[in-house]
């Protein structure tokens, strides 16, 4: 018996994939709505946290490979003009001499990537989810059960920027003290390029030889300026907040859409980072100094790491690599809080 082959018709095939492929997005989006539906304010808070500190993290890595190389030379009498150009010749000269090289430069500044995803994705997460949930335990010993509603983020607008500050400073010093490991690694490998003698060569390469090394108290070094450096996040959220709450009523009182637009968010944002970020700075030159590995080589401490700094480059070398930071900081965090608020919004 002859087989009768069926000839395809690629307009009619193309047109049933069509068809499969809107019936699937149709099923994700009905799907996804149900989800979303049945999320709470705080499971709304870690997501978009999550996804705003991954998206971010991924932009700008380069730029906090420079911040971390140019806080770590302060402890380095040679290097008082070291500067971002420096920085970049460097990882330039460090990558192999051929055919890939700009493959392998472009390898040097997202070196450290994986684990500053997973600790910023994680850090941004936890720290939205425990603020939110801190800012309403606050509100409701200060009002009274009385004065607050049930669902969490309906009682932003009675908050004022004491409540913003306290919840800030909270949330932070949990979420620092939870992340410092994340952060002793990630500095460790950021810190040094990878053909480099002694450098880690993976995160589980960093654990083990640390734990080995400097057993588990060296996963927390630094902790203690990273606590204090809290403030920098507590004082931005006091900044921010505030802003966001006074513009939101105003656009209230005028009957305007009560949701930030993605410009508003970038002027809140740049201001609050821009003031957050400078009075606080030493602290996250000290800590990366602590969580280096010129810091277990040498033994530092903080105030004798404070007294080398300022010895090397005078007080102001407590802020060296400012520039390169809040250039880092403030299209990071703008990119954070658009994406943060667009997604809340959106959930």
């Amino acid at each position: 018996m002859k087989k009768i082959k069926i000839k395809e018709n690629p307009k009619t095939s193309s047109c049933i994939g069509y068809i499969y492929y809107l019936v699937l997005r149709l099923w994700a989006a009905r799907f996804l709505d149900d989800m979303v539906d049945q999320w709470t304010p705080l499971q709304k808070e870690i997501i978009s946290g999550l996804t705003a500190g991954s998206i971010t993290t991924l932009v700008v890595h380069p730029l906090d490979l420079l911040k971390v190389r140019l806080q770590l030379s302060a402890t380095n009498a040679q290097k008082v003009h070291y500067g971002p150009s420096t920085v970049i010749q460097e990882i330039v000269r460090s990558s192999v001499s051929n055919r890939h090289r700009t493959l392998n430069v472009v390898n040097e500044l997202y070196r450290g990537l994986t684990i500053n995803l997973c600790g910023n994705a994680i850090a941004w997460g936890v720290y939205f989810g425990l603020y939110g949930v801190t800012k309403e335990l606050i509100y409701k010993l200060v009002a009274g059960p009385e004065q607050s509603q049930l669902k969490g983020a309906s009682n932003d607008h009675k908050m004022n920027s004491l409540i913003y500050l306290s919840a800030g400073a909270a949330s932070g010093s949990m979420t620092a003290i939870l992340t410092n490991p994340i952060w002793v690694i990630k500095t460790r490998i950021m810190s040094t390029s990878k053909g480099a003698e002694g450098s880690y060569t993976s995160i589980y390469n960093g654990v083990q030889r640390l734990l080995r090394t400097e057993g588990i108290r060296g996963l927390w070094k630094g902790l203690v300026p990273a606590l204090f450096g809290v403030s920098q996040g507590a004082l931005y959220f006091t900044v921010y907040d505030t802003l966001k709450q006074k513009r939101l009523r105003r656009k209230d009182e005028n009957g305007q859409n009560s949701h930030l637009t993605t410009l508003e968010t970038i002027e809140i944002t740049s201001l609050g980072k821009m003031i957050s970020v400078t009075m606080v700075y030493p602290f996250q030159l000290l800590k990366s100094n602590l969580q280096s590995f010129k810091a277990n080589e040498q033994n530092f401490r903080l105030l004798p790491l404070i007294r080398l700094i300022v010895a090397n480059d005078g007080f102001v070398g407590l802020y060296k690599g400012l520039s390169a930071n809040l250039v880092r900081a403030i299209p990071s965090t703008c990119i954070t809080f658009c994406v943060y608020e667009n997604l809340k919004h959106r959930l």
